[in-house]
């Protein structure tokens, strides 16, 4: 028999499926943060999560502002996921804090932590105790089983860094957030540009 506790989290997820289907890019991003705080999640401002998406443990779960993942990931917090501003990943990415001791096979739980602006690709994984600092790209295809230095792009299985990334200060970085990135076409509609606005303070 399922738990009610199990039956809620597969409604909001389904909900949250949804909300993807039927939202533009970079909007409906007030829905989809609401379902996930209703999940359990602490969801710090605009989030866009794709079609797909799944969760183990959300209340173990933080997301940063402007985070966006994308379709058919899977994110399992037994132990605390932790992601900055500005994340961008996109499709089946696996963020899983937790894993086995190679001798004894006895659970370990080790936080993983994400620092700001950072990028991965297709098919990324992060592993268990992974620490990753601000404005790091990954790899598509990459499995990160060691944590990595702010300012660096990484590529393989494992990921290793292959040299770093030298961001201007200041400089204005591509989002697919409208009023993130600077780039806002001319829109009609009062109300529409009304909610756009809105959604930065949710």
């Amino acid at each position: 028999m399922l738990h009610p506790s199990t039956i809620r989290q597969s409604l909001l997820e389904t909900l949250l499926n949804f909300s993807a289907l039927i939202s533009e890019a970079g909007t409906g991003s007030c829905y989809q943060a609401l379902i996930l705080r209703m999940m359990g999640v602490r969801a710090h401002g605009p989030v866009a999560i794709a079609r797909g998406t799944t969760f183990v443990a959300p209340q173990n779960l933080s997301l940063g502002r402007y985070v966006t993942i994308g379709a058919r990931s899977r994110i399992v917090a037994w132990a605390s996921i932790e992601i900055g501003d500005d994340f961008m990943a996109s499709d089946a990415l696996t963020l899983n804090s937790g894993g086995h001791d190679a001798l004894t096979l006895e659970p370990r739980l080790q936080p993983i932590s994400i620092g700001s602006r950072v990028w991965c690709g297709t098919n990324v994984t992060i592993c268990a105790g992974v620490n990753i600092g601000d404005d790091v790209v990954i790899g598509a295809g990459s499995v990160v089983v060691r944590s990595l230095a702010a300012r660096t792009v990484a590529v393989g299985s494992p990921a290793r860094p292959v040299r770093c990334l030298e961001r201007q200060p200041g400089r204005q970085l591509w989002s697919m957030w409208q009023e993130r990135s600077g780039f806002r076409p001319a829109e009609r509609g009062g109300l529409r540009v009304a909610l756009k606005r809105l959604r930065t303070w949710l």
